[in-house]
């Protein structure tokens, strides 16, 4: 009998194998799209676009995964005058933990983190200004299979907390906050 559980425990695990080398814990993703502006950042800017590139690791077990990012996006200033290029460009770098809830092959996710951005401000005529800031982000996406890659579409709210400074480069007297909402599609290798 103790024979039979063992060489039944033997295959399964033989049987296992492949699928849990095939599953791959870290993955390198790419992704951009479209970022909105929203509350006071609607005021002073215009859509804009963005890319990421993005490292990702998802615990073999849990439904946990940590994410870490870069990414670019520039969104034109709203009190250009026609024919002027002032834009605003951003640099970020994030780290976030996700959560997914796996039902096939289609899985939503909700994720936040913690990062840096830098805006950097060109103003015909007045230069530019840059400032590194402080910013947090969340949201939720939907990841799902296309062979050996992964494919995900996801928004998240970019809350960066900006003080006077940029304000003043994008000609308001007023305490300015930015929230930008990125809605991006992407694969995963």
């Amino acid at each position: 009998m103790k024979g039979r559980i063992v060489m039944c425990a033997v295959a399964l695990s033989l049987a296992l194998l492949p699928s849990a080398a095939a599953a791959r814990p870290v993955r390198i993703g790419f992704g951009g799209g479209m970022s909105v502006p929203v509350s006071d950042a609607e005021n002073a800017f215009k859509n804009g676009f963005h890319g990421k590139a993005m490292v990702q690791w998802e615990a073999p077990v849990l439904p946990l995964g940590l994410r870490g990012s870069v990414g670019y996006s520039q969104l034109d200033l709203k009190s250009a005058a026609t024919g002027v290029d002032n834009k605003a460009k951003i640099l970020s770098g994030l780290a976030n933990v996700s959560y997914g809830f796996p039902v096939g092959p289609v899985k939503p996710y909700i994720l936040a983190g913690v990062g840096a951005f830098n805006i950097k401000t060109e103003v015909a005529g007045t230069g530019s200004t840059s400032q590194t800031k402080f910013g947090i982000d969340g949201g939720a996406g939907v990841q799902f299979k296309l062979g050996g890659i992964a494919g995900f579409i996801e928004g998240k709210v970019e809350n960066i907390f900006t003080d006077q400074g940029l304000s003043t480069a994008i000609g308001s007297s007023q305490e300015f906050k930015t929230l930008i909402i990125p809605v991006t599609f992407g694969i995963f290798f």
